[in-house]
């Protein structure tokens, strides 16, 4: 995982249920400014192209400089996704352990 990770703002974790937030936790330990990601989407156990569509929807409540944290259990949604982000010129930054993870900054 980069080091350069942003950091989730105090209200996103407030909103996380355990399960998300331990997935999320090494975001919380790095040290960039607090509140780069102001939106969180789990998609684990949709299928392709849910996540896609979700983040799609989910985008739109973040505004420029700031990012939305997607995880997802589909594999193709990490060639999905990636690829949107191009076609949108979004940056993504991602990458997968037990779950596949997106940072998805305007």
């Amino acid at each position: 995982m980069a080091n350069d990770l942003p950091m989730l703002s105090d209200e996103l974790n407030a909103s996380l249920d355990d399960k998300a937030f331990a997935l999320c936790q090494p975001l919380c330990d790095k040290s960039m400014a607090d509140g780069q990601i102001t939106a969180f989407f789990d998609a684990r156990g949709l299928a392709c192209p849910m996540p896609l569509l979700k983040a799609k929807v989910a985008l739109r409540t973040v505004a420029d400089s700031k990012s939305l944290y997607l995880i997802a259990t589909d594999k193709n949604s990490q060639t999905d996704l990636v690829a949107f982000c191009q076609k949108q010129g979004l940056q993504v930054q991602s990458w997968a352990d037990d779950v596949y993870h997106f940072i998805i900054t305007k």
